[in-house]
């Protein structure tokens, strides 16, 4: 039973006729409830309970799942009688047609702006509880995690569980023969049962079970949970993005990633002589690069798969030999060195011979094992065990006293719904394994520092809670091409919907990952997903499955210098980044966000585009494209980022080694003004680091021709306040607290440190 409402209700006595609750009055019906506003607007009519008794067959196969031959007798049941209790929390009986009690439900406010309704069933056998509403006929469902295909679900249902996504997608739920390779339309590693609507504008499930959601494929929308015990939120606030801001900061506080993590990502793969070159390559063309991620640390082989991980918890010292040395050189230039972990054991391994008790049972208490991404007999760990999450830990630690300071947290999605586990049951707590996952991996990488880690894990799998965890997720194994279903073009809806789950840093593989079914990446998808890269909060290249076919960012010389160049961008960005993440930390706005939270008049469904905070970010998704339709929110106006030109919906040349990018009317973006090797702090032989371009900024503002009011806040509390009526116009000054005036405007600073400021105002 959920704590948050029923905990609190068994303190409350007493009857009372009396149905506020908070700001809502609460109206039962014969089929559930209404709940009305102060000003008698509905914050929810019609909503409709019923409980279910169900099964179904459930078959697993590389971490993905077929549900079969579900049945389900529902009962539709209703609040009864008087409620018990008092504001802020009522409960009623709950009845079926013939008068039945069948359980209990209550109604509590959680906190301002959130109603909780928690269903209890007094049946052991009930184990599926749905709650419907009826369609307004303007619908529209966004959010529910990670998809690739869509940001406005509507007229979909499909169910939220986490799973391997598939190598590509179909667009429809249907699983064929092969639905333990290619994903359904909604197959995620990281669902979330939370959506924003029109009104109301928060919903959230509050459950680890399995989800299913229709969304308008009749005349109601619904969601059901498989469990008799269970909980819905309805989040009344004035805004779409501010129910996602109620939902991030009712899920917890994120710990973000140290100033370092802010420089793009380069893996390096292959052996020591291959990370080194990589180093070597990235300093003497002039690139910002501040991680090395070096996933073959444990081992690596050729397959007719593709190149993949031997399945190892330790360094494989053939591959790396001395590797601390390896940590120290890398740190000698500026590199952090990351690592790669995974929760699988297989067997013959000698990770099996030190763990294997510590696996996921059969019923009769032998591990159980399935095939795995080795075509071994594999199983991973259970994670409600204490133990097993120090094993894991110990190994993680292992890795960070050679020198690693962050790793890949992989997978997480194979947890068998018939394994037998030392705490729980393994089909109601499977959505939770990335939850025990993430927990395990930050207890090594979190450090004491308060709101900020000592170092970083980046995870693919997650549910409701997992930024609290793993601020950094990114979009998973892409197709190497331009396919709308799994490549390119699915970054953009994944990063909308991470950022509406919560989730304050996004990334994703540059060039993709995945080319079964679709050939490798070729230098126009590479150059394509690279500018994209630089507008995404964490910029991270990765060498994909078929790395000698692939794309990469050495290359030719040509695209070695490419992204040199758009490395510096994104690494100039940090103070920009770094504030951005910041208030997401702060007051839950994600830094990816879909258009529609800041310009109402867009569409939901929009997934060509998404805000990096207030720039508008087009990339060209079309093979063979060098121009692009880019549709500006027609709410304010707009200028080109890069020259500071005004700007209008139209058609847009995009060249080969560009991306389109647009500045609102009032925005602020802080930049380094010179160009770095690495964002760690100095001082370093040879090297320009952060602390030496910390001393400069250049602060651009939008808006020539308008008045002007708007501020912007940076991670170490540099505050800039505009206001006045802008002309273009430039000017510098050197100043710790202090006003410029520059075309027309007060720009008034307040920073801890004295910095030079170049204000350009366009």
């Amino acid at each position: 039973m959920p704590p948050t409402l029923f905990a609190a209700i068994t303190l409350l006595t007493g009857c009372s006729p009396d149905r506020t609750i908070g700001a809502w009055q609460v109206v039962p019906t014969e089929a559930g409830f209404d709940v009305l506003r102060d000003d008698g607007t509905a914050l929810v009519s019609g909503l409709a309970l019923e409980l279910g008794t169900g099964s179904a067959s459930v078959e697993f196969q590389t971490g993905s799942y077929r549900f079969d031959d579900e049945t389900v007798e529902w009962t539709a049941v209703a609040p009864h009688g008087h409620p018990s209790g008092r504001d802020p929390a009522l409960t009623w009986e709950l009845d079926d047609a013939d008068g039945n009690a069948l359980g209990q439900v209550s109604v509590a406010q959680l906190s301002t702006g959130i109603l909780a309704i928690g269903v209890a069933s007094a049946d052991g056998d009930v184990n599926r509880t749905r709650f419907s509403v009826p369609c307004t006929g303007d619908d529209h469902f966004a959010g529910f995690g990670e998809h690739a295909q869509d940001v406005d679900h509507v007229g979909q249902a499909f169910p939220l569980w986490v799973s391997e996504p598939g190598i590509g997608k179909s667009d429809t739920e249907t699983q064929g023969d092969d639905w333990f390779l290619t994903g359904t339309r909604h197959a995620s590693s990281y669902p979330d049962p939370f959506f924003i609507r029109p009104d109301p504008l928060g919903v959230e499930l509050v459950t680890q079970a399995r989800v299913e959601v229709d969304l308008c494929t009749s005349d109601t929308w619904s969601a059901t949970t498989w469990d008799g015990v269970t909980e819905i939120l309805f989040y009344d606030v004035d805004s779409p993005l501010e129910a996602v801001q109620a939902h991030a900061l009712r899920s917890g506080t994120p710990v973000l990633p140290p100033a370092w993590a802010y420089a793009p990502w380069n893996d390096a793969v292959g052996g020591a002589e291959r990370v080194r070159t990589v180093a070597s390559e990235l300093r003497e063309s002039g690139a910002l690069s501040g991680v090395i991620w070096t996933e073959d640390w444990k081992g690596g082989e050729d397959s007719a798969y593709g190149y993949h991980l031997l399945p190892n918890w330790e360094v494989d010292e053939t591959l790396y030999p001395d590797p601390s040395g390896i940590a120290a050189e890398l740190a000698a230039n500026g590199f952090q060195w990351f690592a790669y972990f995974q929760p699988f054991l297989v067997e013959g391994n000698p990770s099996w011979d030190e763990a294997s008790d510590l696996v996921i049972k059969h019923e009769d208490g032998t591990p159980y094992t399935f095939t795995g991404m080795t075509f071994e007999p594999t199983s991973v760990l259970d994670l409600t065990r204490q133990d097993a999450r120090d094993w894991a830990a110990s190994k993680m630690q292992a890795a960070v006293d050679i020198g690693f300071t962050g790793w890949m947290a992989d997978y997480a999605e194979w947890l068998p719904t018939d394994a037998v586990l030392a705490d729980g049951d393994a089909m109601d707590d499977h959505n939770a394994y990335p939850l025990w996952w993430q927990d395990t991996n930050a207890s090594v990488l979190n450090g004491d520092v308060a709101g900020q880690a000592a170092g970083v894990m980046f995870t693919r799998s997650g549910w409701t809670g997992s930024p609290t965890r793993s601020p950094v997720a990114w979009a998973g194994d892409q197709r190497t091409s331009f396919d709308a279903d799994d490549g390119l073009p699915s970054v953009l809806p994944m990063g909308i919907g991470a950022g509406i789950a919560g989730v304050p840093l996004f990334t994703h593989d540059i060039g993709g990952y995945q080319s079964i079914g679709n050939d490798p990446s070729t230098k126009e998808l590479w150059w394509r997903w690279c500018t994209l890269g630089a507008m995404t909060p964490i910029m991270r290249t990765h060498h994909g499955a078929f790395a000698e076919d692939d794309w990469q960012f050495d290359s030719d010389d040509e695209t070695l210098a490419f992204y040199a160049r758009w490395s510096q961008v994104h690494g100039r960005l940090a103070p920009y980044l770094q504030g951005l993440a910041v208030l997401a930390q702060s007051e839950g706005t994600p830094v990816v966000r879909a258009p529609f939270l800041t310009y109402p008049a867009e569409s939901w469904g929009r997934m060509d585009a998404w805000l990096l905070g207030d720039l508008l970010v087009a990339p060209v998704l079309a093979e063979g494209a060098l121009s692009r339709q880019v549709d500006l929110p027609t709410e304010t106006a707009w200028f080109d980022f890069w020259t500071g030109a005004p700007a209008t919906s139209g058609e847009f040349s995009v060249p080969l080694d560009s991306i389109a990018v647009f500045a609102p009317v009032g925005a602020i973006v802080p930049m380094y003004t010179d160009p770095a090797d690495t964002l760690v702090d100095g001082p370093l032989s040879g090297l320009v680091t952060r602390d030496e371009v910390d001393t400069g900024r250049t602060v651009y503002i939008f808006g020539s021709g308008q008045g002007l009011s708007s501020h912007f806040v940076e991670a170490d509390g540099t505050t800039y306040t505009v206001s006045g009526t802008a002309s273009v116009a430039e000017t510098s000054v050197d100043t710790t607290n202090g006003t410029a005036s520059v075309g027309g405007l007060d720009v008034t600073i307040a920073g801890p440190i004295e910095r030079r400021y170049r204000i350009v105002v366009y």
